[in-house]
């Protein structure tokens, strides 16, 4: 537990509400806003599990993969992995009919597809952060 990133938890909490403002824009049906904002509120609730289940697993692997760019890449698809199985369980709990598993796939494209941007964004971020620190040790090195 104590290898677990919260801040990578509440990213994805932040992710989950994100995907839910996204999912209400791209989905027209007329709702009252009541329940589109508690649409959104269960979509970050989502993101917040998805993003513990994720760290949870990440944290369990071996240390021999510390390499950054493998890090980033297991847990982006253990985050795919776990969302897909998430969003089809709640397809198969709530009894969808055919129509609604036809709607369910261009959905399920749009949440994997913020979902690895979001990962790709935070790779690059951290490649950022360790440019400017290597970079800084230099100018104190020269110093």
């Amino acid at each position: 537990m104590e290898n677990i990133h919260l801040q990578n938890v509440i990213k994805s909490f932040f992710i989950g509400l994100f995907i839910g403002i996204v999912i209400q824009l791209y989905d027209d049906t007329e709702v009252l806003i009541t329940y589109k904002v508690l649409t959104v509120l269960a979509s970050g609730s989502v993101g917040f599990i998805i993003g513990f289940i994720t760290e949870w697993l990440t944290s369990i692997l071996p240390i021999r993969m510390a390499n950054s760019r493998t890090y980033f890449f297991i847990n982006n698809l253990i985050a795919l992995v776990v969302t897909t199985l998430i969003m089809a369980s709640f397809l198969l709990i709530t009894g969808s009919t055919i129509d609604n598993k036809v709607a369910f796939m261009p959905m399920l494209l749009i949440v994997l597809g913020i979902i690895c941007i979001a990962n790709l964004f935070d790779y690059m971020m951290y490649r950022r952060a360790q440019t400017k620190l290597k970079s800084f040790k230099e100018m104190i090195k020269d110093k």
